[in-house]
């Protein structure tokens, strides 16, 4: 149940990041035009990215995000990027 939930969470950070209107979203746009991400690329960008709600949910059993993540099995953190390049693909670009 609990890595459903950070799975959860990290999948509505992957949606935030991607469409979301700030300059942050664009920027993260604007560096995957040239090349395909890689999973470091994303799970990185996952531990460090804030862009939504505070860290509260987890804080308690994880003081980090980059804790979080690596809490997750090998095959959900796959998912995730899975997800990013689906996301990322689907994204009209200007």
């Amino acid at each position: 149940m609990e890595q459903e939930r950070l799975r959860w969470y990290f999948e509505r950070q992957l949606r935030i990041l991607l469409f979301g209107q700030d300059s942050e979203s664009a920027n993260v746009l604007d560096y995957f035009d040239t090349h395909e991400p890689s999973d470091q690329e994303i799970l990185g960008l996952l531990a460090v990215t804030t862009v939504s709600d505070s860290w509260s949910p987890f804080c308690a059993e994880y003081p980090s995000r980059l804790e979080a993540l690596a809490a997750l099995p090998e095959p959900d953190r796959e998912a995730l990027c899975h997800e990013f390049r689906r996301l990322l693909a689907a994204k009209p670009r200007c």
